[in-house]
């Protein structure tokens, strides 16, 4: 009785500090997204209507290098965060994260795309989609592309998937525009298509699969779910997680108590 009270005693102190370290990480997220806030008005526009996605894409395309980030979060693992890639640049994958966290400051909803090679399974490329109410439209900070819609918006993944020549169209005229000296010129345009375009890799794992097969029977088209949000940025995940850490640790603290409880009405002596 008295180890299962102690057990209990510590979950619930375990829980409470997993709880404080929580907050202390998304206090921390918020301070860098108010920080990249900053950063767009003060370099990029105050304008906040959808198509600064296209300013914002292109100053962080300028803004430092292209290989991956050494740096990271706690844990290698983790990856940088954006702030981190803000001072050191990063590869494909490193820039969306902070194309997506300047956009979130501003309040445009956006997710993570990544781009398969030819067999549908090897990810290749990772770019933004916007997803503002109806508007959608890709973003590549890479090689600063987006894709303007003649008759007026920009084009989605689902349109660049379901029109594969409108990644060629549009590679073809900015290298026309920029020239073959310009990055756009080393774009991989057999590998980095959108014809497997999906915000989640489905075939990662039987269980993703089997996920998709059965969003295929209700008629949702897996390749149109967004990732969440807190798996993109480390800070935002680590307090994520550190909050179900807690709530694991809270609920076996009360379990823990409730056998003490039990044991204690079972041993307690009956007074005739």
């Amino acid at each position: 009785m008295k180890f299962l009270k102690l057990s209990s005693r510590l979950c619930f102190l375990l829980s409470i500090i997993s709880l404080i370290l929580s907050i202390i990480c998304y206090i921390s997220y918020k301070t860098d997204i108010s920080y990249l806030r900053s950063i767009i008005l003060a370099n990029i526009s105050t304008d906040n209507s959808p198509g600064i996605f296209e300013s914002i894409n292109h100053w962080v395309y300028q803004n430092q290098g292209f290989k991956k980030n050494p740096d990271y979060f706690l844990f290698k693992s983790l990856g940088p965060t954006p702030i981190q890639v803000l001072r050191k640049g990063g590869d494909c994958t490193d820039k969306s994260i902070l194309l997506m966290d300047m956009l979130e400051s501003i309040g445009l909803d956006s997710t993570l795309v990544v781009l398969y090679g030819a067999d549908g399974r090897t990810p290749t490329h990772t770019v933004v989609e916007v997803r503002d109410g109806q508007f959608n439209a890709v973003a590549d900070p890479v090689y600063d592309l987006v894709f303007p819609n003649p008759r007026g918006g920009y084009y989605g993944v689902k349109d660049l998937r379901d029109n594969p020549g409108l990644l060629l169209n549009r590679l073809d005229n900015l290298l026309q525009l920029r020239g073959s000296s310009n990055k756009i010129a080393l774009y991989s345009r057999l590998n980095d298509s959108y014809l497997f375009a999906s915000p989640i890799n489905w075939n990662k794992s039987i269980l993703l699969q089997l996920a998709s097969k059965v969003l295929a029977i209700v008629d949702i088209d897996a390749r149109d779910i967004r990732r969440p949000h807190f798996l993109e940025d480390p800070k935002l995940l680590v307090s994520v997680s550190l909050l179900c850490i807690s709530l694991i640790f809270l609920i076996f603290a009360f379990i823990f108590r409730k056998w003490a409880d039990s044991s204690s009405d079972l041993y307690t002596p009956i007074v005739p």
